[in-house]
């Protein structure tokens, strides 16, 4: 085969695979078989054009992959919110079968509405040097801020250190209900 029956063959292959359009054949078939510039010419802007249909095929592709993942994500957070959701009226129907106390920690709340977690950062900081100060501003704290007292003690060996917490640590049950 001679050198432009092959070029021939070539275009027409890419032409029938759409990668080129059909207007390069018309070209090809004008065009001088004795003029290398003009091939060489021919032959770059062939391969520009099939450099540019893979690299647009290659975006699309992108695109394609980066739309799939965005609604894999949305499917993802759709359905956690879902199971949230059930999860949730499932805990308010055992409140309401009597199944589970209001106090769960999952609900968050105990009878009286108080959220021990909610308050705990107003404690006072423990300090072991000046333990009256400490109660001092304690009870006023939990007086202003309307604490439960069969919550004081709840509250106040969140914030213990050192001896104190050694002292309460070792407190049976009983002996922690009656502070």
């Amino acid at each position: 085969m001679r050198k432009d029956e092959i070029k021939r063959y070539v275009l027409e292959y890419l032409v029938d695979e759409s990668i080129l359009p059909i207007t390069v054949l018309e070209t090809a078939i004008t065009v001088p078989t004795d003029n290398t510039f003009e091939l060489k010419r021919l032959e770059i802007e062939m391969n520009k054009e099939i450099r540019l249909k893979e690299m647009e095929r290659e975006r699309v592709k992108e695109e394609r992959e980066m739309q799939m993942q965005k609604e894999k994500e949305e499917r993802e957070m759709q359905m956690q919110r879902e199971k949230e959701a059930r999860e949730h009226e499932f805990r308010l129907k055992q409140l309401e079968l009597g199944v589970i106390k209001a106090s769960d920690p999952k609900i968050g709340l105990d009878t009286e509405g108080f959220d021990v977690s909610k308050h705990v950062k107003f404690v006072p900081k423990f300090q072991e040097d000046n333990v009256e100060k400490f109660f001092n501003h304690f009870e006023k704290l939990g007086e202003q801020l309307k604490w439960p007292r069969d919550k004081w003690s709840i509250l106040i060996q969140s914030n213990f250190t050192g001896k104190a917490q050694e002292v309460y640590s070792a407190l049976s049950i009983e002996d922690e209900h009656g502070l």
